[in-house]
């Protein structure tokens, strides 16, 4: 019963005379969660894809990493997906097994949407219109994802998965993902390589991708997380019932959180607790799902938790994401954060290589990116809009943007999201104008946002308004935007 996030095809803009309006709040960037319901007895309701479909563990296909803090087991013959996590001198595991859409796994999405039929494939009644959605552990048919290549050293384990279309009877994903997998002690560090292979036509749109997380026993029913703006200060913990949740987003019990030490923790009653750490990620959300403290691990009630993130996976994209499991208390889960701080995404964007996480609104850039944003102005509501990310003002007080602009126009509007809170949705919409140069060179515009008083405190996003173009051939190009002046 997959009930991973994902993000609305349209995104409510509006753009008049190259200026982005205000937006009330998230709801028009996040669609609701397909939150399947469980009856008392934790059983599937139909609405997942009908009766559970639990992974059938073959102890032959089990690969187990062992040190003096935890034992997981990777699952070969579901992708490689953690379907047992356990203390060491334990023998119950706390990942929940009730379908191939809950363990520790990841998922990705992309376009199209409800006219999307792999191989002239129908997808599941319960899933119609999730799309390109490839997952770790397999399919709502309960159909294993392949791993076709693997090695273990010591505590060290890679292996490589082609993903099943979660809502699609037996329909691998025109795709790779390797993984890479190291047992520290009580701390479980990860990289995913996804490979894209795609040869259909789709939309080169952004999408939600569940980086990392999954679903655990119905006995993890808190949870903590830093809530706050000060990240790294050591600042106080907030304490979260996810069975009676004072925060939740209005249309579920999932709490959606702006996490600036890149990390959550859920714990039960018993003394063991799961950290997860994701240097790229501040947006996490976590929840109870059916009825605390019930069933075991093939029972339809489960705790969650879950770190996303928007992206661009274009057809032949290689995408990595990091990220770490941590067994043990939440003062541990936040020391491994602290001491892997830099690597956090933070406005200081060269465009040389990649798009830097960077989305855009309308297809506006053809891929594969190749080197910079070059952007033809000839194409109506078009955006560009930055990943999550952590910026104080009141200490980086300058946005440098390195670009060129041979438009008829002379401002471009520049949007920020100030946070409020941890609540991902306590926001405030902000706008400012830069006066644009248009000779078609590269210069270095600054934005001073620390001086202007609705700017200052933490910025989450930033979206840069591209400006509307009645000229054919005009066209804005952009080589990097940071806190650094580039060079």
């Amino acid at each position: 019963m997959k009930t991973f996030s994902y993000v609305k095809t349209a995104l409510v803009l509006v753009v008049a005379s190259g200026l982005l309006t205000s937006c009330s709040d998230l709801g028009f960037l996040f669609s609701p969660k397909k939150n399947n319901a469980v009856d008392e007895r934790g059983r599937g309701d139909g609405t997942g894809g009908g009766t559970p479909n639990p992974p059938v563990i073959k102890p032959a296909s089990m690969v187990y990493l062992t040190s003096e803090s935890m034992k997981v087991g990777f699952s070969m013959d579901y992708g490689g997906a953690i379907t047992y996590l356990s203390p060491a001198n334990s023998s119950t595991s706390i990942i929940n097994n009730f379908d191939l859409g809950r363990q520790l796994q990841y998922a990705y999405y992309s376009y199209p949407l409800e006219t999307y039929k792999p191989n002239g494939v129908s997808p599941h009644p319960a899933w119609a219109g999730m799309g390109w959605d490839p997952i770790q552990t397999g399919d709502v048919y309960g159909n294993g994802s392949r791993v076709i290549e693997r090695r273990v050293e010591g505590n060290k384990l890679y292996f490589k998965t082609i993903p099943m279309q979660w809502a699609f009877n037996n329909v691998p994903c025109e795709c790779t993902v390797e993984t890479y997998v190291e047992l520290k002690g009580n701390v479980l560090e990860m990289r995913n390589v996804l490979q894209m292979n795609r040869t259909d036509s789709y939309s080169l749109v952004s999408r939600g991708q569940d980086i990392a997380g999954g679903f655990l026993t119905s006995d993890f029913t808190r949870g903590k997380a830093y809530w706050g703006l000060a990240p790294f200060t050591n600042a106080p913990l907030t304490d979260i019932d996810l069975a009676s949740p004072p925060f939740t987003n209005g249309t579920t019990n999932s709490i959606e959180m702006y996490l600036p030490e890149n990390w959550t923790y859920i714990y039960n009653d018993k003394g063991v607790g799961l950290g997860m750490w994701v240097p790229s990620v501040t947006y996490f959300s976590t929840e109870m799902i059916g009825r605390p403290n019930v069933g075991d691990e093939f029972s339809g009630n489960t705790g969650r938790i879950g770190a996303h993130m928007n992206e661009v996976l274009d057809r032949n994209l290689r995408y990595e994401s990091k990220f770490a499991y941590i067994l043990g208390t939440v003062e541990q889960t936040r020391q491994y954060a602290t001491e892997h701080k830099s690597e956090q995404i933070k406005p200081d964007f060269n465009f040389a290589k990649d798009r830097q996480h960077w989305n855009y609104f309308n297809e506006i850039v053809e891929a594969p990116f190749n080197g910079e944003w070059n952007i033809d102005l000839d194409n109506s509501l078009a955006s560009l809009w930055s990943p999550d990310f952590v910026w104080d003002t009141r200490k980086d007080k300058k946005l440098y943007i390195q670009m060129a602009y041979d438009g008829s126009g002379d401002k471009m509007t520049i949007v920020g999201f100030r946070q409020n809170s941890s609540r991902l949705a306590d926001y405030t919409h902000l706008e400012t104008t830069l006066k644009l140069i248009p000779d078609g060179q590269y210069h270095t515009y600054e934005l001073n946002a620390g001086d202007i008083p609705e700017w200052q405190g933490m910025i989450r996003k930033i979206i840069v308004s591209v400006p509307k173009e009645n000229q054919k051939g005009k066209r804005l190009k952009i080589k990097a935007i940071s806190t650094n002046k580039p060079s």
